[in-house]
């Protein structure tokens, strides 16, 4: 529309704009919720304890804040925007992958619950939504889902180390009786 409007000076304006306005509010959401993630993980012992320190003023976790900027500046900074997005899009749909993948164990696995309507809530909606991720997962760039998944392996050998191979419960669920 901008571009019948006022021609490509115009088109270029608007789509500058609408990327600064949507990027800024996007990335300040993004960062506050990872930083915040961040130290609510190392509050419960599972990252390291600078992550977990609250600025004495403004209440806020601000190492992790400090961190997820520095990140988010420095791979800003040197990964090609579509790079980027493909790499951030890997750990969203492997996110929902995961979590289909719990819906199903949680309910049919653990819990037993087989009965029709069940079965139709905890294994066929999830499989549907898992077949739709999957198909889009797929279409990844193969650069991202290589570094997302040495990045997940990553996470898995931490994780297996912060609970003595999977024998021992992270410490906030010792300290809730979990």
């Amino acid at each position: 529309m901008a571009q019948a409007a006022g021609g490509d000076w115009l088109r270029f304006l608007c789509a500058l704009a609408t990327a600064i306005a949507w990027g800024i509010g996007d990335g300040l959401v993004a960062q506050a919720a990872i930083s915040r993630l961040l130290y609510s993980m190392a509050r419960d012992k599972m990252m390291p304890g600078f992550l977990a320190k609250v600025h004495p003023r403004y209440q806020t976790p601000y190492m992790s804040t400090l961190l997820v900027a520095v990140l988010a500046i420095t791979m800003g900074a040197l990964i090609q925007m579509d790079k980027l997005t493909s790499m951030v899009n890997f750990g969203a749909l492997t996110g929902f992958l995961f979590l289909h993948l719990s819906v199903f164990v949680h309910y049919v696995i653990r819990q037993k619950k087989t009965d029709a309507a069940s079965l139709l809530k905890y294994l066929v909606a999830p499989a549907c939504g898992f077949a739709i991720i999957f198909y889009v997962w797929i279409s990844l760039q193969s650069e991202a889902k290589i570094l997302g998944l040495i990045w997940l392996a990553v996470g898995f050998v931490y994780a297996a180390f912060k609970t003595r191979f999977f024998t021992e419960k992270p410490p906030v669920f010792q300290s809730l009786g979990h």
